[in-house]
């Protein structure tokens, strides 16, 4: 079992990191379109599109990563009082009841994916009109991992109230 969980945790720490540089192309895009708009009075066609992506992008894939290093967001104000065991119950109770939702929002995605890709589905958003599907990876991995992720924390809480201390 403990293999499983550094892979998966290995796999969840390399995607996370991957992901923070989406925040590169990201300002450059950025850049380029705040000088092509206002210092030659000529807006890209792909600067808007390209952005919600990458923003997008960015943050759906370190979802996993941020549960993985306790970002997410918490009462500190209550949970730091609790002992180890006591935040530990919370949490395994939290991750039981979230990881059935994103294993079924996962298989969701997966039809949307395809359902994008059959269909040929363009974004609409701008005159680039990107397909959909590659994107909808993007969506269908960052869930995975993030359910994976839920896995590894459940056995990791369970083992924190199994022990005796």
């Amino acid at each position: 079992m403990d293999v499983l969980i550094r892979t998966i945790e290995r796999l969840t720490g390399s995607v996370g990191i991957l992901a923070s540089f989406a925040i590169v192309p990201l300002t450059l895009a950025t850049c380029y379109e705040v000088f092509a708009r206002y210092a030659m009075n000529a807006p890209t066609v792909w600067a808007y599109e390209i952005g919600y992506i990458l923003t997008g992008s960015h943050f759906l894939l370190a979802m996993a990563y941020a549960l993985q290093k306790g970002a997410h967001i918490r009462i500190d104000i209550f949970s730091g009082r609790f002992a180890a065991r006591t935040r530990s119950l919370i949490d395994l109770v939290g991750y039981a009841v979230t990881l059935p939702l994103m294993l079924w929002l996962t298989y969701a995605l997966f039809q949307h994916l395809a359902t994008g890709y059959l269909r040929s589905e363009r974004s609409g958003q701008s005159a680039m009109n990107l397909p959909v599907w590659p994107f909808r990876i993007v969506f269908l991995v960052a869930f995975t991992l993030l359910a994976l992720q839920l896995f590894v924390e459940v056995i990791k809480s369970a083992r924190v109230l199994r022990s005796r201390g």
